[in-house]
């Protein structure tokens, strides 16, 4: 299905460069899609290397909308690297997390995980940090459909990598859940 005037804007959060607001990535038809859909009754699994966290993968394979999904973000996937000066590996797919009630994440950083598009669609955004201490807020992402942040973890040409704190302290609530999307962005 075609985008229908829909103008992705991805924004840098400040002088650094490596941290970005981005919104309305997808279709209006596709947002109401994912907000409606029975996130709670999906089929998922524990995310590889987060087994022990209060987080669902869901399976793809259930989620009807998903080659929708792939074909906006693969037609946004050189806006992306136009607006950011990188050059991308192809677009190879995102995961779906539901994070339970009571989940939190630590502050971390992804070590070298050279990038992301990580997009709150329902509960708590991601919050960053500018060192290892949770009262140097940096930014705060927005608890919106449709928009999120793209984070760039690259080592510049000297092998530098600057560190890129972030973390979710406050714990999801009970009788609820939190719902966003991850995909990978990988250098070509």
């Amino acid at each position: 299905m075609a985008r229908t005037g829909i103008s992705m804007q991805i924004t840098a959060v400040d002088s650094e460069h490596n941290l970005f607001c981005v919104q309305d990535v997808f279709s209006s038809d596709l947002v109401g899609q994912v907000l409606a859909t029975p996130w709670l009754d999906m089929p998922w699994e524990r995310q590889s290397g987060q087994e022990n966290w209060a987080r669902r993968r869901i399976h793809n394979n259930a989620i009807s909308w998903l080659t929708q999904w792939d074909q906006e973000l693969g037609q946004s996937w050189t806006t992306i690297q136009q607006q950011l000066n990188i050059k991308l590996a192809p677009y190879s797919g995102t995961a779906f997390w539901v994070d339970e009630p009571g989940f939190t994440c630590g502050l971390h950083t992804d070590g070298e995980l050279p990038g992301s598009l990580h997009m709150p669609w329902i509960g708590a955004g991601t919050s960053f940090y500018w060192y290892k201490d949770p009262e140097t807020l940096r930014y705060q992402v927005p608890s919106l459909p449709n928009s999120g942040y793209i984070m760039i973890n690259q080592a510049d040409s000297t092998g530098f990598r600057k560190l890129i704190w972030h973390g979710m302290l406050t714990p999801v609530p009970q009788d609820t859940f939190r719902l966003t999307s991850y995909t990978w962005l990988p250098p070509q």
